[in-house]
């Protein structure tokens, strides 16, 4: 049994795993805490104004730099005995990145005031949106030297790394609180979105210097140069669809996210009763629900490289035993989860948040569960599969029915017609990948 268990240890899906649930797990205490510090010096409406600009961040995100880091994992991973090459694509990855990061950063800076009052509609964002555009850089590169550790499958530095985000955005923010608290004066909003721009810089400063470690006094060949072209648009052809899967869903989840409050409002209640009920989802109850994707997020995020060798060397067996267990395994977490919530509910939203809306909305999205953790692990097989269209095409269809459902029941049912535009969506998603997958493993 300890040789069989040392086996799979050495196994870099399981040991990687393991190393970045451990660090989602970390972050994510360290961010129950942080939002618990943050609802209590911003109160709900603060929360609530916060979580407007995160769809921003997203967008700008999923433009610069998601379906690239998915990209550069895939073909690092298939070019590991030359690690030329696989710097090759590491770096040309982030010259694409960096070129629309900087270019999307400046038109954020310079229009903050437009941005906050015509797409947002709270101009209080503005302040949040100019130091938020500052960070992008910093995460594009990031975000693209972890694509490069993943297909490595050294998951021990993004973990690190994702901890070292967490740890300085926590702190930074902290530091501001007692220097105004000190000063007596209330720390405003932008205090933050300070915190995230110290946690971005201090993640790529790590990876930049861990790639320096790696790649120090190694040779590499004189055949692959830093940047390549012809490795850009291998890149580019790989991670456009996924690119394109991410905005789409940015800007539908951003429409979303702005239309939320405004439709709140239209089921009878007044800016700052919707701005409060929108902040205990966006920073309390929601990320609670999502806490268990510090496994299911770093299980899938290991599944893409490990796919795309099996499919390499025609393991299809190996594929379907990966398909089989993630259903297997989300279906007993999520249910697990799901009981767990709907029991405890009301002492998890007393005692974390002192808050009863919180404790509500806990178990009205913990039916959710089971199907909210299955659908990245299964997009995550399909994304090594290469099939990037059919998850664009399936998540579209999930969050349009989530549209619809902000648009037309939440003016007649409040935010539990949220609730059911949640559960339905993705229960659609799950049943559409799952079909997928057992049309492009079994009869593939």
């Amino acid at each position: 049994f300890p040789m069989r268990s040392s086996k799979y240890l050495h196994n870099p899906l399981i040991s990687g795993t393991l190393l970045l649930t451990v660090a989602g797990f970390l972050t994510k205490i360290i961010g129950f805490f942080y939002r618990i510090f943050l609802s209590r010096v911003f109160q709900d409406e603060g929360l609530g104004i916060i979580g407007l600009i995160a769809p921003v961040s997203m967008l700008v995100h999923s433009i610069c730099s998601a379906g690239l880091q998915n990209a550069i994992t895939k073909y690092v991973a298939a070019s590991k005995e030359h690690e030329s090459e696989s710097c090759s694509y590491l770096f040309s990855g982030i010259a694409i990145s960096l070129s629309l990061t900087v270019i999307l950063s400046v038109c954020i800076f310079t229009n903050a005031d437009t941005i906050a009052a015509v797409l947002i509609h709270e101009s209080r964002t503005a302040p949040l949106l100019r130091i938020l555009a500052l960070s992008f850089p910093m995460a594009s590169v990031h975000t693209c030297l972890n694509g490069y550790f993943y297909g490595w499958q050294k998951a021990g530095i993004p973990s690190w790394s994702i901890i070292i985000e967490q740890c300085f955005r926590v702190l930074s923010v902290y530091l501001l609180f007692r220097i105004y608290l000190l000063r007596g004066i209330t720390m405003p909003l932008s205090g933050a979105a300070i915190g995230l721009f110290a946690g971005e810089c201090a993640s790529a400063v790590f990876s930049s210097f861990m790639l320096w470690i790696q790649t120090l006094n190694k040779k590499f060949s004189t055949d692959s140069a830093l940047f390549s072209f012809s490795k850009c648009l291998e890149l580019t052809k790989l991670a456009f669809p996924l690119s394109l899967n991410r905005i789409c869903l940015s800007l539908f989840a951003t429409v979303e996210t702005f239309q939320l409050p405004k439709q709140l409002m239209a089921s009878g209640l007044n800016s700052a009763q919707a701005l409060s009920i929108y902040g205990v989802f966006s920073g309390m109850a929601f990320p609670l629900i999502m806490f268990p994707c510090a496994l299911t997020g770093s299980a899938a995020t290991l599944l893409l490289p490990s796919i795309s060798q099996a499919q390499a060397k025609g393991n299809t067996n190996q594929i379907k035993k990966a398909a089989f267990m993630t259903i297997i395994l989300c279906f007993l977490l999520g249910f697990g989860c799901m009981f767990f919530l709907l029991t405890f509910a009301n002492v998890i939203g007393s005692l974390l948040f002192q808050s009863q809306e919180a404790s509500a909305q806990i178990r009205a999205l913990s039916f959710a569960c089971p199907f909210l953790y299955l659908s990245g692990m299964l997009s995550s097989i399909l994304h090594g599969l290469g099939k990037t269209g059919i998850t664009f095409l399936f998540s579209l269809i999930s969050i349009v029915i989530r549209l619809f459902f902000v648009m037309y029941i939440v003016p007649l049912l409040g935010m539990n017609g949220y609730f059911y535009g949640i559960l339905c969506s993705q229960i659609c998603l799950d049943f559409l990948l799952i079909v997928a997958l057992r049309h492009n493993i079994i009869y593939n």
